[in-house]
């Protein structure tokens, strides 16, 4: 994390600060400030009516989706929750270990030192969305270069890429459509959840495909970051990683401070106030820009005792990895899922796990949403 957190954090927990695209808006470093703002009480994701109104994104529809509040977004919230709730993700356990073995096969299979990206960190996340939402496993890999296009930031997400999702999504919505069902009855997919919403009115075709994308693209590339980069941090303490080979009883917690430790996404989606409101003692005035940093937030040693320690034991963990409030990650549980399913097979398979590189020739991916790494290559 960048030093110069921890200092605003300290001195100057809510801060202006200009954005790359000129604009000022208020830094938000604390943890009980971050949760106040992603509570959403007197916050906006919807800048469409305020002095900070939304910049051009590709995939407008999608990105109304995203930025969605209020009553219109527990509405399309409340269709598919469903689908991502306790008992859903505890059915799909025997098939994620299943996808989990066989990937872990591919890479026992190629020998070492061997790509843990390549063979399960990157393909397991996008098989996995595949079999929540309905669509044909087989598409996994070309959705994930269409998701990987699309989760670029500096010189803006690749349009066509957008089109090329959404297009692919609106195929497979006539297909099923034109076949013999719309997936089980008793336990639906994703997509059938949102076909039937969209056939009773309560869903706009725009929405029923935009909707589709932002689920698909948000649990590839996150999931994926949080796999890689939450083994390569264990590897680079290993006084905490022989304590979870001696003892996988820590396992939950340990995942709980690899998301904490190393959050995925740093910089959430920028909102604005709604009213005036007091944030860490400083006044921000209604319409003007709110930036917060998670990464921040799960360092903050009013909250984390030893915040800066890296303890896979650590108990409580209120981190904010997943978001607070309304905009709650959906996908949290599932995540949670092929976190431990990745984890704990290896402590089953392959407890011997090492990095076969030097920690600081490794390559993180550059210009994407999440700080995650191109390859992971270990050894056995």
């Amino acid at each position: 994390m960048p030093p110069e957190l921890d200092e605003l954090r300290a001195r100057e927990p809510v801060s202006r600060v200009r954005l790359p695209d000129g604009r000022t808006a208020w830094l938000v470093t604390r943890h009980d400030d971050v949760r106040t703002v992603l509570s959403g009480e007197k916050f906006t994701r919807d800048m469409s009516a305020g002095s900070g109104a939304a910049a051009t994104e590709p995939g407008r529809g999608t990105t109304r989706t995203v930025n969605m509040d209020g009553r219109a977004h527990l509405e399309l919230r409340g269709l598919v929750s469903k689908a991502f709730g306790v008992r859903r993700i505890d059915g799909m356990r025997p098939r994620v270990q299943e996808l989990t073995d066989r990937l872990f096969d591919s890479l026992e299979e190629a020998g070492p030192p061997a790509d843990l990206v390549r063979h399960v960190a990157a393909p397991l996340p996008a098989l996995v969305i595949c079999e929540l939402l309905g669509f044909p496993t087989e598409d996994h890999a070309a959705l994930s270069r269409l998701c990987d296009r699309i989760t670029t930031v500096g010189g803006g997400p690749d349009q066509s890429a957008w089109r090329e999702l959404s297009a692919f999504v609106d195929r497979t919505v006539r297909a099923r459509r034109a076949g013999p069902g719309e997936g089980r009855a008793s336990d639906p997919d994703v997509l059938s959840v949102l076909i039937r919403a969209h056939d009773e009115a309560r869903l706009t075709e725009e929405e029923l495909v935009s909707l589709t994308v932002v689920i698909l693209a948000g649990g590839l590339e996150t999931t994926q970051t949080a796999i890689s980069a939450g083994l390569l941090r264990l590897f680079r303490n290993p006084d905490q990683w022989k304590r979870l080979r001696d003892d996988p009883g820590l396992l939950d917690p340990a995942i709980e401070e690899i998301l904490r430790y190393q959050p995925v996404v740093d910089l959430n989606r920028l909102q604005m106030a709604t009213e005036d409101v007091w944030l860490g003692g400083r006044l921000v005035p209604a319409g003007d820009l709110v930036q917060i940093s998670i990464n921040s937030a799960n360092r903050d040693d009013g909250i984390f005792p030893e915040a800066a320690r890296f303890d896979i034991a650590r108990q409580p963990n209120p981190h904010l990895a997943f978001g607070h409030g309304a905009h709650h990650c959906l996908g949290a549980a599932l995540a949670r899922l092929e976190l431990r399913t990745v984890f704990s097979t290896i402590l089953r398979r392959f407890p011997g796990l090492r990095l076969a590189a030097a920690p600081e020739s490794l390559r993180w991916r550059g210009g994407h949403v999440t700080l995650g790494l191109e390859e992971l290559p270990v050894t056995w």
